[in-house]
């Protein structure tokens, strides 16, 4: 998907991953922001499940899954979005892939105007 097809928000959700910089990444979520992934348990055992809110337990978890990768980049396929939410559909290029970049949907709900809103809610779906 061209670049110029992807909306300034989604654009800049993308742009924080690939930067690897935690603190990007978790500038752009709320206190007390919902992040829902199936790799939580793996990453991070000691937040007890599927689900981190805290803060702290974020930025954790942030930080562990990006000391697993050397690079990492993001190949839109579709990106459909309102208001206040956005369907991610990419594929994950990176070290730990290798040939078989990881198909991922992630939906996305954002707080306030549509470009300075903060991320309220995610859910991350693996295929």
């Amino acid at each position: 998907m061209a670049d110029e097809q992807i909306g300034e928000r989604v654009s800049r959700w993308r742009d924080a991953w690939e930067s690897r910089d935690v603190d990007k990444i978790v500038t752009m979520y709320r206190p007390g922001a919902i992040h829902e992934s199936s790799l939580i348990p793996r990453i991070y055992p000691e937040a007890n499940g599927t689900i981190v809110t805290a803060p702290e337990q974020f930025r954790e978890y942030v930080r562990r899954g990006l000391e697993r990768f050397t690079e990492l980049r993001f190949e839109i396929i579709s990106a459909t979005e309102n208001d206040r939410r956005a369907a991610i559909e990419y594929r994950r290029h990176s070290n730990i892939d290798g040939p078989n970049p990881a198909h991922v949907l992630e939906l996305v709900e954002w707080d306030g105007a549509k470009l300075t809103g903060l991320i309220r809610h995610v859910r991350v779906f693996h295929f």
